[in-house]
């Protein structure tokens, strides 16, 4: 037996978790005083939305919890110092409430304000996700740098307070460079379609600035306290590592054949990233202990997939009652339409009100049509005519072959679209319009919507990133060449996270959610170029005193230590996603932590030196001179 109870929400309403709380609870009752062999389940679009904002909220909790514990192991086994754990951490800390309670403010006037030119402003789980992850990540890679150059300057013997000082004027331009290629990449998502996207680029880049702000501001003025006289200075990245120098000897001893075998390296996975599928299907992502999977799973046994969200076809024509004799014949010619298409399992119209198809194909005839189409009762005509629009408006369900959020399915709402607009051209029909609703149809106009947003957020954040670089470096050969290299990542990090999954799944993988490429890009490429600029304005800043390949490996070694500690942190902030329940979060973190480490063992290390060593060898200058 089904029971359909019709929601007044959306399928993904936030009021729909409290509406699954309380039908759970009702479900789980009954079934308790069930005579034996009755099972009880619920499940529907609702309840699958309700189910997956719950996850998310758990997600939410979990990650939270493990990106500040992961933080602060991080820092330290780094650093093995009370006193250079509690600077970063607390800084950012104190950053990260800022931020929730600005954005709070902003959503509050937002909601105040009412909807003009832009959305109303809010903040989702997910983007809440982002902000906690990308605050005590990149927030404490700009401590990091702070504190490494304070260290630095202690050891060159420099006070407190000078070290201070020095410390905020030497480092303080990169880091405002750094935040403003991750904030100007962010802000660009401003200008997508989605509303999710077009709200959470911009949330996440005002916390970033917060974050920014503060290591600015209080990091150093912690520095200057007591707890800065308990920092001691670091002599070992002083006079360099050992390792980092023979990195450096063995990329500036060659640096075509390094930067080339790389590149062959890195091209197969590139190109296997360019074509790397994703997913809309909401449900395979569910936890598999959610209620409503556990209902869908029972549901499937006796009834079709389609049955969990089906669409809804409205028609409306202009002049026609479609309540009258000749209106049934019209609605039942279109149910035959409906019901003739591939993957379509029941119509439900007022020609048919159960969606049973005939029992034979006669009455599909004109007669056969007409007599079928005076039958109806008043209860019938209630639900599938609009009497408030004088019966010009009529409803039809359409319950599919498969799941609501499959592709397969996704691809016959596609097939009644093209038939609803094939059937305007007919004379009958030519001053009708049709509109469709349902799940089904909202996942097709997402993937139409993203579709667009994907390739206009990547060419503008690739923009906004390159300027802000560029106005940095003043170098455009040395920019062109950094952009290309956090694309190449990208590009890399999505080929080798879809043939991991595909390994551990099996050939039927869907592929990644379909936020995941949005959100990779975008933080890859942005934050991504965080370490690039770092190196690279320390690389110039000792060319200037040891000329171009005595600056370049000058510049890895100084930073090499620091830069690597900030991608292992940065790293695993990224990796605490994956303690969340929805296996979406999983595999984007997962995705988001590779692609981090590659930035920083492959890029950073590798990409970036070599290519400024064959610049500085074709400028014909070996001791003295720019890399460029």
């Amino acid at each position: 037996v089904q029971v359909v109870a019709r929601l007044r929400n959306d399928f993904m309403a936030v009021d729909n978790v409290r509406i699954m709380k309380e039908a759970v609870r009702l479900v789980d009752d009954a079934q308790a005083t069930a005579p034996l062999g009755l099972q009880i389940g619920v499940t529907g679009a609702a309840a699958i939305g309700g189910d997956l904002l719950g996850a998310m909220a758990q997600s939410l909790r979990n990650t939270e919890l493990t990106t500040i514990v992961a933080v602060a192991i991080a820092l330290a086994m780094i650093y093995r110092s009370l006193w250079l754990v509690v600077v970063p951490l607390g800084a950012i800390a104190i950053a990260t409430l800022a931020s929730i309670d600005l954005l709070a403010i902003l959503a509050q006037w937002s909601r105040q304000r009412g909807e003009g030119v832009w959305p109303e402003f809010r903040v989702y789980s997910t983007t809440q996700i982002f902000i906690i992850v990308l605050m005590f990540g990149a927030g404490t890679d700009f401590c990091l740098f702070l504190i490494a150059r304070y260290r630095e300057l202690l050891g060159e013997g420099a006070s407190q307070r000078d070290g201070v000082i020095g410390s905020v004027d030497r480092v303080g331009p990169a880091l405002t460079a750094s935040a403003g290629t991750t904030i100007a990449g962010l802000m660009m998502m401003v200008f997508s379609e989605f509303g999710k996207f077009t709200i959470s680029g911009p949330a996440i880049a005002i916390s970033l600035a917060v974050a920014l702000l503060v290591c600015l501001t209080l990091a150093p003025a912690l520095l200057a306290t007591p707890i800065g006289r308990q920092v001691t200075a670091n002599k070992q990245d002083a006079a360099g590592s050992w390792f980092w120098t023979a990195v450096a000897d063995r990329i500036l001893a060659r640096p075509g054949l390094v930067l080339a075998l790389s590149l062959a390296v890195a091209t197969p996975l590139a190109w296997y990233g360019i074509d790397a599928p994703v997913t809309y299907d909401i449900f395979s992502e569910l936890p598999p202990d959610a209620a409503s999977k556990r209902g869908t799973q029972l549901l499937l046994r006796h009834l079709p997939p389609g049955e969990i969200g089906p669409l809804t076809v409205l028609a409306r024509l202009p002049g026609q009652d479609f309540a009258s004799a000749e209106g049934r014949l019209k609605i039942a010619e279109l149910s035959k339409r409906l019901h003739d298409l591939p993957g379509v399992d029941k119509v439900r119209s007022l020609y048919r009100p159960t969606g049973q198809a005939p029992g034979a194909v006669s009455l599909f005839s004109r007669s056969g049509l007409m007599s079928l189409a005076v039958a109806g009762s008043p209860l019938a005509e209630e639900t599938f005519v609009s009497k408030a629009t004088g019966g010009e408006v009529t409803r039809i369900t359409v319950v599919l072959a498969d799941g609501p959020f499959s592709p397969q399915a996704v691809a016959t709402a596609g097939k009644i679209e093209q038939a609803l607009s094939d059937l305007c051209y007919t004379e009958a029909w030519s001053d009708a319009t049709f509109e469709m609703l349902g799940v089904t149809s909202g996942i097709r106009d997402l993937q139409r919507v993203t579709l667009v947003d994907r390739q206009r957020i990547q060419i503008l954040v690739t923009l906004a990133v390159f300027a802000v670089i560029l106005i940095l470096l003043r170098r455009p050969v040395v920019c062109l060449y950094l952009i290309a290299t956090v694309v190449l990542n990208y590009l890399v990090t999505l080929g080798l996270v879809y043939l991991i999954l595909e390994l551990i799944h099996g050939p039927g993988y869907p592929g990644l959610d379909w936020k995941a490429p949005i959100f990779l890009f975008v933080i890859l490429v942005a934050v991504g170029q965080d370490y690039n600029i770092f190196l690279t304005t320390r690389i110039f800043e000792e060319q200037q005193r040891l000329g171009p390949l005595a600056g370049i490996h000058r510049g890895l070694v100084q930073t090499g230590g620091i830069i690597t500690s900030c991608g292992i942190i940065m790293a695993a902030t990224f990796g605490s996603m994956i303690s969340g329940s929805l296996p979406e979060m999983a595999e984007m973190g997962m995705a988001l932590a590779l692609g981090i480490l590659l930035d920083t063992f492959v890029v950073r290390t590798i990409l970036v030196p070599a290519f400024l060593a064959l610049l500085a060898n074709a400028s014909g200058v070996k001791s003295t001179g720019r890399a460029e």
